[in-house]
């Protein structure tokens, strides 16, 4: 193996440190994840997917699902962010099969942090409870939908 195979394969496969935007999203994931009491194997796998699409490592993500960090304040996110953020946060509570009322309610909570008005979030919810095997892209495109001041 040449010297740039080496390299190009060190650089493919080292994990880089996660970004704190991402960061912050796995935290709110783990935090939704969490809130019904139980942790489903599916959740985990879901949040593992994501922050491997990113480069993390597992070490971090591991110590990031031990410790999240606190929700905190979303408005300093551009308007795409905040659809993937809400996207990735309503696609965890289906991940499982169950939409349970602590989910509801921390998605309505991130939903408002991030902009959203809770009656849209709402009746979203209630949209996606009636079909519960939604794909991602679907979903983004209605969360994309909902009215938004930040909205291009």
């Amino acid at each position: 193996m040449g010297i740039l195979n080496i390299f190009m394969t060190l650089i493919y496969t080292t994990p880089k440190p996660m970004n704190p935007v991402l960061r912050k999203k796995l935290s709110i994931l783990v935090h939704l994840a969490e809130s019904d009491g139980e942790f489903a194997p599916k959740e985990k796998k879901y949040i593992k997917d994501i922050s491997m699409r990113h480069g993390a490592s597992n070490e971090e993500v591991n110590e990031l699902i031990k410790h999240p960090e606190p929700i905190g304040s979303l408005g300093a996110l551009s308007y795409p962010m905040m659809v993937e953020y809400m996207t990735d946060s309503l696609m965890l509570m289906l991940v499982d099969g169950k939409v349970l009322k602590p989910e509801i309610l921390l998605c309505e909570d991130i939903g408002l942090r991030l902009g959203f008005t809770k009656n849209a979030v709402d009746k979203l919810i209630n949209e996606i409870k009636a079909s519960i095997d939604m794909s991602r892209e679907e979903l983004m495109l209605k969360v994309n939908a909902l009215p938004h001041s930040s909205k291009p």
